[in-house]
């Protein structure tokens, strides 16, 4: 199935959208070990997840990234998000 984003932002978006998610996805797996010690923040969850501490908002062709109010994540963790979506979106 194809993602919604694609229908709604085109192909190169849907491409970007995923290869941030893959790299966020390595992200979480590189420092597994912080998440597992953290509550989880869903109920569905067994631990606390990356995708709890930031969101991608799209407007007028722009992809912004931010860390929710609130997040604790180490400094560290936050570079790495960063310059991930810097890298993927191109955007300085």
């Amino acid at each position: 199935m194809r993602d919604i984003s694609e229908y709604i932002y085109g192909d190169e978006y849907a491409q970007k959208n995923q290869a941030f998610e893959d790299e966020m996805a390595a992200i979480e797996e590189k420092y597994l070990a912080y998440f597992k010690s953290k509550p989880p923040q869903n109920e569905t969850e067994e631990n606390d997840r990356l995708h709890n501490h930031y969101a991608l908002r799209t407007a007028s062709g722009q992809v912004s990234f931010r860390f929710n109010a609130g997040s604790d994540l180490p400094a560290e963790i936050k570079q790495e998000c960063t310059e991930a979506f810097h890298r993927v979106w191109k955007y300085t």
